[in-house]
């Protein structure tokens, strides 16, 4: 045997050795954890988008923009089972998102709540990977601010997340998280809380009467929580 080859060799045993040292600690003696995330999200008004490019293309000083990226702030509370790779968290998240022209304006606030599993499949003292998956609900509150009012309407559903991020402890208690999600969250229908008379029909909102579906163009204007979120946190350890 060369000594490129004993290299090789040694390089090998290294690798290996890292990666036993990862897996051996697969068995957590279980614990609680609280998290707060904050992140940026992917979500595409496609509808409110439409909507604005119809104000554009009124003229005579009408202006909107389409929404731009949203904001999404979550907390969560973690349990990790004793001697396994998987943890359950409970996780809520308040969602904003606008889009603010020179008269005109669309505006989403909203909430979601997912049970999540997450499996932890690689992790040593200081850098804990993991993956996460689960089921949760969603409501949106939107409105659209025209010269001639404001119409409010909301919306809900069910959907589903999937992602993987990684702790970053640098003591038993304090961790930084960084994470990366998908999540698939349509929201087909939203129902008018409140409107003004005059503003339905200006700009391609086909019905938005108090108590009605909103629709643009003869069917549902849609909202959506989907999109890929990515997000920073603080995590603490108990």
């Amino acid at each position: 045997m060369n000594m490129s080859q004993i290299k090789v060799v040694i390089l090998g045993l290294s690798l290996l050795g890292s990666s036993l040292s990862f897996a051996a600690r697969g068995g957590s003696s279980g614990g609680n954890a609280l998290g707060l995330n904050f992140g940026m999200m992917t979500a595409s008004q496609d509808d409110l988008e439409t909507h604005a490019t119809a104000v554009n293309a009124i003229g005579g000083g009408r202006g909107a923009a389409k929404p731009s990226s949203g904001l999404e702030f979550s907390g969560y509370y973690e349990t990790r089972f004793s001697s396994t790779i998987f943890a359950l968290q409970f996780r809520p998240s308040y969602f904003t998102q606008s889009g603010s022209g020179r008269t005109d304006k669309s505006s989403l606030t909203g909430f979601t709540f997912f049970p999540l599993l997450k499996l932890y499949p690689l992790e040593n003292s200081f850098i804990k990977f993991f993956l996460q998956t689960g089921v949760g609900y969603g409501k949106l509150n939107g409105s659209i601010t025209q010269p001639g009012g404001t119409i409010n309407f909301s919306g809900g559903a069910f959907g589903a997340l999937v992602g993987l991020g990684a702790n970053f402890c640098f003591t038993d208690s304090h961790c930084m998280v960084i994470e990366g999600n998908f999540r698939y969250l349509p929201i087909e229908r939203n129902i008018v809380s409140s409107s003004y008379s005059n503003v339905s029909g200006t700009t391609g909102l086909s019905q938005s009467g108090s108590g009605q579906e909103l629709e643009i163009g003869g069917t549902d204007l849609k909202t959506t929580l989907s999109g890929i979120i990515g997000s920073i946190g603080y995590q603490m350890n108990f």
